[in-house]
């Protein structure tokens, strides 16, 4: 093989990274390529690819040698470079050497490919049948695969790949018309319909950039349309990819055919144009001579450079969470008939929503015999009594004893108002958006009233914050006419929401948080915290603990409300307060709690928006979760729900440290922070709880966890 280099050498990856050249504005002839810096190559008769700094370009790599077309390059921030020549894939060094290359095998192709970590690459293999590999290099040995869905012809089938920031695969399915979401378990977890797709990157806010015939599209994960470009009213025919600044222009290359095209470079075609978000060009790339770039597939900013080893593909180079508590190592005291026990029942088939027909919330979707044996099952593992009517009273009975009214059960005439998590309704029309699942509150409302003989006219549900939605209430008022409904706009059956002022004092200082309390809240004799399984941009995750914060006084828009103290350090990890340890010590909402319920029937990466995805991770297996968690320790159930989420998406960014809370409040009197936790003024002396994290396998020491599948 045979490489031509003029490569100056880089002093250090950092030059790599040095950005573009943001000159002024200038006229869309300007054809050369000072404009930016960038990464180089294309589709064309030569295997070569540039890599251009300040105007010049500082290497080439050239393989006359070389079979097949570069469809894909990929720059890296040390310096090597992957390409994906139709035939196979190589590693390049910034000395032109190729640290290793892979063959396709005969009957297959590779357009695409990308990092996981240092030691793997993922590339799609055209073929029959087309797969995507993870293989480790430079040993070149296959250590995972699956197939995809693909179209008749081999050359045809798939162009560009590209991780996402989830560690799925992003996929460019040109035979069959779409850009397809895959788990590493090969479980296809979205589809955009598209023309002929030959390339898709996440951009910012996990948006998409995605290049089909004649479109160049932006779109976020529900498919809408948020910038679309017409390439052909810009004069492209051949649009392959398209990369977006950090300006928000956005680079289209234009594909030459050199098997079909003479190049007079006297009147050169466009090899790439820039575009800004008014429409305006401002660059157009021709360089045909001095130097000849040749056609245009690629073009990657420097500035852009891959850093290998972020780059993840599901467990393989897999994300884990810094968090502040390691696993099996329990702190504090157990809850509970039986301290610190957590009881998981997973249902598989209670949730069926395909993810984009109707909305979530209709019965045709949702099994409500499953929610109703999922309900009673919970109680009685939680307990250890053989049936729900006993299991109820057993949980009164251990609530009254510790609260020195006696061993004794429920009586009538005492409320239980139970506290939804209704975050995402401000009205009472249903909407696709994740709130308290219908379904599992009738399943509770019915085993209150027919296994705890609590009276319906006891019973209270509850958003003081937000809004108690038609498919809730329309539910469990048909069955149960009086159970009254409480929430913050009142109206349509539902009453309005009235508070006791200044009812929360926190034990620092904590701004303008909401200091009043919502009068159901503070007037019940008994709580139940229904809570969701949701991840949290601030805090990482939302589950019981902050479902305290829709009990105060705060506005029914959030951009409102104040939020002091909830989020953790998420970059170093320095302990402080924490707001939710305060809502878990206090007389009227953490310790006046019958049961702290998780609702993750279908439990969501996101805290706003319709549930998404599906589960892919064991048990779940690409389904729903499917799942109810409960328990009479606080902490226990959150770290149950804390784990299970950490499992499924430890990418996710905000869960770094998410667990301060729960350490906090396990840790009492001796906190990290040094934080004196008060109730009523004064000073804690005891755990509020225990909590431990699991290991790999969802184990547990101390922690008391029940698994039950229906």
């Amino acid at each position: 093989m045979i490489t031509e280099s003029i490569y100056k050498p880089l002093m250090s990856a950092a030059i790599l990274l040095c950005g573009f050249l943001h000159a002024p504005a200038q006229q869309p002839d300007n054809s050369g390529i000072e404009r930016h810096n960038f990464m180089y190559a294309g589709e064309g008769k030569r295997q070569q690819m540039f890599i251009v700094n300040e105007g010049k370009v500082t290497q080439k790599y050239y393989n006359p040698d070389g079979r097949g077309e570069i469809s894909d390059a990929v720059l890296m921030t040390d310096g090597n470079v992957l390409l994906a020549h139709q035939y196979g894939i190589s590693e390049i060094t910034p000395e032109n050497k190729i640290r290793w290359s892979y063959a396709a095998p005969e009957g297959t192709e590779i357009h695409t490919v990308q990092p996981v970590g240092s030691d793997m690459v993922v590339f799609i293999q055209n073929g029959k049948p087309a797969k995507a590999v993870v293989m480790r290099i430079p040993e070149l040995t296959t250590v995972h695969e699956f197939q995809l869905p693909s179209s008749e012809g081999v050359h045809g089938q798939f162009r560009n790949a590209r991780l996402s920031s989830r560690g799925t695969l992003l996929v460019a399915n040109m035979g069959l018309d779409y850009v397809g979401e895959y788990s590493v378990q090969g479980n296809e977890l979205k589809r955009w319909e598209i023309k002929s797709p030959w390339s898709v990157a996440e951009v910012e806010k996990e948006r998409l950039l995605v290049v089909g015939k004649n479109l160049v599209k932006k779109i976020d994960r529900d498919g809408n349309t948020l910038r679309k470009i017409n390439t052909a009213d810009y004069g492209l025919k051949s649009p392959q990819k398209a990369v977006q600044l950090k300006n928000g222009n956005i680079i289209v290359n234009e594909w030459t055919n050199e098997w079909r095209t003479v190049i007079d470079t006297a009147n050169a075609p466009v090899q790439a144009i820039e575009i800004t978000p008014d429409g305006t060009v401002a660059w157009k790339l021709r360089s045909w001579k001095n130097p000849d770039l040749g056609p245009s597939t690629t073009i990657q900013p420097l500035d852009q450079a891959v850093n290998r080893n972020r780059m993840f593909f599901g467990h393989f180079n897999g994300r884990q969470p810094r968090l502040m508590v390691a696993p099996n190592t329990p702190l504090g005291t157990g809850r509970g008939i039986h301290p610190g026990r957590v009881a998981w029942i997973h249902s598989p088939g209670i949730a069926e929503w395909d993810g984009k027909t109707g909305l979530w919330v209709e019965d045709r979707w949702n099994n409500q015999s499953k929610a109703d044996a999922m309900v009673r099952e919970a109680v009685m593992q939680l307990t250890g009594q053989p049936d729900a009517k006993k299991a109820w009273n057993a949980l009164f009975r251990h609530f009254n004893k510790i609260h020195g009214k006696g061993n004794r059960g429920y009586r009538a005439g005492e409320s239980i108002t139970v506290k939804l998590n209704m975050n995402n309704a401000i009205t009472h029309h249903d909407t696709i958006e994740l709130n308290s699942s219908p379904f599992v509150t009738l399943a509770l409302v019915r085993s209150m009233v027919n296994d705890g003989g609590i009276r319906p006219a006891d019973i209270i549900l509850c958003e003081p914050s937000r809004a108690i939605t038609d498919s809730i209430y329309n539910k469990v008022y048909r069955e149960f006419p009086g159970v009254r409904f409480i929430d913050n706009i009142g109206g349509h059956g539902r009453e309005k929401c009235e508070y006791y002022p200044e009812r929360i004092v926190y034990s620092s200082d904590n701004g303008k948080l909401a200091r009043g309390l919502a009068k159901c809240i503070a007037d019940a004799d008994y709580l139940i915290n229904s809570a969701l399984l949701k991840t949290h941009v601030g805090p990482g995750v939302t589950l019981t603990s902050k479902n305290w914060y829709g009990a105060t006084d705060i506005a029914l828009e959030w951009r409102k409300n104040a939020h002091n103290n909830f989020s953790q350090d998420k970059r170093h990890g320095r302990p402080g307060y924490k707001t939710f340890v305060d809502f878990i010590a206090h007389k009227d909402l953490g310790q006046k709690t019958l049961l702290f319920l998780i609702d993750g029937t279908y439990g969501s990466r996101h805290v706003n928006g319709a549930p998404a995805p599906k589960w892919q991770k064991a048990p779940f297996n690409n389904d729903w979760c499917c799942s109810l968690i409960v328990s009479q320790d606080e902490l226990a159930c959150d770290a149950v729900g804390m784990d299970l989420l950490i499992y499924e998406w430890p990418e996710f960014p905000s869960l770094d440290f998410c667990d301060e809370y729960l350490r906090e409040a396990a840790t009492i009197p001796s906190t990290k922070s040094g934080t004196i936790y008060k109730q009523d003024g004064k000073p804690l002396a005891t755990p509020l709880g225990l909590m431990e994290h699991c290991n790999q396998n969802l184990g547990y020491t101390k922690l008391d966890m029940v698994y039950k599948k229906l």
